[in-house]
């Protein structure tokens, strides 16, 4: 590796490299990789309780109001039809690993769609969803 180095030098000193056409790099048309493995993991998960996504829905609806992305109001009934009423991810505004086993009132959970979900937990620290409201608006009138 020290004498193609050292070759290289030479030949940037000398000039004979400076002239040499450029190498066009091949480009490989079929990229693959294997997946699908079966692959068995054990962790820990918090336990969530079901019944309240559909109790927050259902507050959310006898209130009048849309089921709709509480960061960028996206709701898929109106993008996807009857496909897409009542479709949405809840999201814990205190994360469960912090507070441990506790009781969850629905004012604690907040409607997000799934892209606003993963944005809240791209990285740490976490977004709130009135961080991510705020981000988001200012996207818009900056124009980006």
């Amino acid at each position: 590796m020290r004498a193609a180095a050292e070759s290289i030098r030479q030949g940037v000193r000398s000039g004979e490299l400076i002239d040499l056409p450029p190498v066009e790099e091949e480009v490989e048309q079929d990229i693959s990789a294997l997946e699908g493995r079966l692959l068995i993991r054990k962790h820990y998960a918090r336990e969530r309780n079901r019944k309240l996504r559909s109790q927050k829905i259902d507050k959310v609806l006898a209130q009048g109001s849309p089921i709709a992305c509480e960061a960028c109001d996206f709701d898929f009934a109106r993008t996807y039809g009857p496909r897409g009423g009542n479709y949405i991810e809840v999201h814990h505004i205190v994360p469960l690993h912090h507070i441990g086993e506790s009781k969850t009132r629905l004012d604690d959970l907040a409607l997000l769609c799934a892209n606003c979900h993963r944005m809240i937990h791209v990285s740490r620290p976490w977004l709130t969803v009135d961080e991510l409201h705020v981000l988001l608006q200012e996207q818009s009138q900056s124009g980006d």
